[in-house]
């Protein structure tokens, strides 16, 4: 029981401050976004939609393969670390530079001559972020995932502001190749000065088969998913128009802006948390129950309440033009309820181990895509996007149904302790949208940030005043960890 206390407020702290620099960043990116919004066109950041493969399978090399397999080993030797570290850095560069010869290919492809000089650049995130893998592991490892959250607030303004002058001065979609570059630059230096691991010269390949059949599956499912969650990106790009490719990228930018920050946040400290329980599935399943909890009422509410405000957020801090991404950015919440689902159900796959159940999911999920998209393509964008809707439930059943044989927690229980959050937040954003419609057309400001308020008040007073397990265990870890709240919140802790 100590032991379970013990991890949960190491989790809890590390969470916590995950989610307070992650909050930071999600302001100034989004401030960012929109200050880019407003100089750049839609082709740009349709041009940007096609390079966005290239970005995807980047961050794979440095959080996926052997990485994982790190997180989810017992006990890992210096041997292991340097083993993996030097064949990561053979791999990003074999990667990197194939990237820079298939360039004129898909510059060709999309007959966008400016790719064969954006994918030479954005190519080189690949080695720049592979010298840095093994110390966000390690800070995996130890639970000290708000450190690597706090070196990403500290990078994106200065990522940012080059971006920033770079739009300025007229340089268009160079603003948004350069920003992930200095971006990886400056990560990969903060890393290195607060992670004193220096790779020794060692290598071994009994390491690596140690490894191998766990990561090789890890490696290839981080592949999969690179490329097919940057499917529509490419079929939009190839078979439509780059403008059409920036009002979906922009929507689909926006929708998952909270969600996948929140949730990669969260899978980040969740996944080595469930790896160090992975043989108590009493505890595991606790566990799991509530991080599904929380990470439902932390990431749905925001979310619908963003795409409720959306044309008035357009109108007044974006610009007009981007009025036609609303449709998408609709949509696309609204498959927000299945990512947390998705995400819990795959770290605990994860955690256990389960590295041949986690491909083959995504091999499955992944043809559904394939043969969805080959089918509506010729219908338009809003039909894959319907699709994309019943495509997400199915995954959420397939993901969860080893959780479901496992632990006797599938997908039915988990959406039965989501729905009280899911219905706090429909209602919520409903009352948001009506004091929208009364107040914007007096006052197009006021129309916008009293809603807004109006239904975070109305979202967590409702989760305090019914005392829901998510409010309730997130008032109880922060009296745990500033004991000086108790006077305060102590009665919506009370069961």
């Amino acid at each position: 029981m100590a032991d379970d206390q013990n991890l949960a407020q190491r989790s809890f702290k590390a969470a916590s401050w995950v989610l307070v620099f992650q909050f930071a960043t999600q302001f100034i990116q989004l401030f960012l976004g929109i200050c880019l919004a407003r100089l750049l066109c839609p082709e740009d950041y349709g041009i940007l939609g096609m390079l966005a493969i290239f970005w995807s399978i980047s961050q794979m090399f440095i959080d996926g393969g052997f990485g994982s397999a790190l997180i989810q080993k017992k006990e890992v030797t210096e041997e292991d670390y340097c083993s993996v570290f030097y064949y990561n850095l053979l791999l990003s560069f074999l990667f990197c530079f194939a990237m820079i010869a298939a360039a004129p290919w898909f510059a060709d492809f999309y007959h966008q001559p400016i790719l064969r000089r954006t994918i030479v650049v954005s190519a080189w995130t690949l080695p720049i972020g592979a010298v840095v893998s093994i110390h966000q592991k390690i800070l995996q490892r130890s639970l000290r995932q708000g450190l690597n959250s706090f070196i990403g607030l500290v990078t994106l303004p200065i990522s940012g502001g080059v971006a920033l002058y770079l739009a300025w001065k007229g340089y268009g979609v160079w603003a948004l190749v350069w920003q992930p570059v200095i971006a990886a630059i400056c990560r990969s230096l903060l890393l290195i000065f607060f992670v004193r691991w220096t790779p020794k010269l060692i290598f071994s390949f009994s390491a690596l088969k140690s490894l191998f059949g766990f990561g090789s599956k890890m490696l290839v499912s981080g592949l999969l998913d690179g490329i097919f969650s940057n499917l529509y990106s490419l079929v939009i790009g190839k078979c439509y128009d780059a403008r059409l490719l920036g009002f979906y990228s922009r929507a689909n930018s926006y929708a998952n802006l909270w969600p996948h920050s929140v949730q990669g946040a969260i899978a980040g400290v969740l996944f080595p948390a469930f790896a160090k329980m992975q043989d108590d599935l009493t505890r595991l399943k606790a566990a799991f129950r509530r991080s599904l909890c929380m990470s439902i009422f932390v990431v749905v509410f925001p979310s619908y309440l963003l795409c409720t405000l959306s044309r008035p957020f357009i109108e007044l801090v974006l610009n007009p033009r981007w009025l036609p991404c609303i449709p998408y950015w609709w949509m696309i919440t609204s498959m927000v309820i299945f990512w947390p689902i998705h995400v819990l159900n795959l770290q605990l796959l994860k955690a256990r181990g389960r590295s041949d159940l986690f491909l083959g999911l995504e091999i499955i999920k992944k043809l559904l895509a394939l043969v969805s998209i080959a089918i509506l393509i010729f219908f338009g964008l809003m039909p894959m996007l319907s699709f994309g809707i019943f495509s997400s439930a199915l995954c959420a059943y397939l993901n969860s149904f080893f959780t479901g044989k496992e632990l006797g927690y599938g997908l039915f229980r988990q959406l039965s302790d989501a729905a009280i959050y899911v219905i706090l937040a429909v209602i919520s954003c409903v009352l948001a949208w009506g004091a929208y419609v009364l107040i914007y057309p007096h006052s197009p400001w006021l129309g916008l940030i009293i809603p807004a308020a109006f239904g975070c008040l109305c979202y967590g007073g409702s989760n305090l005043l019914l005392k829901t397990d998510a409010s309730t265990e997130l008032i109880r870890l922060l009296i745990g960890r500033f004991p000086f709240l108790k006077k305060f919140l102590g009665r919506f802790a009370a069961q």
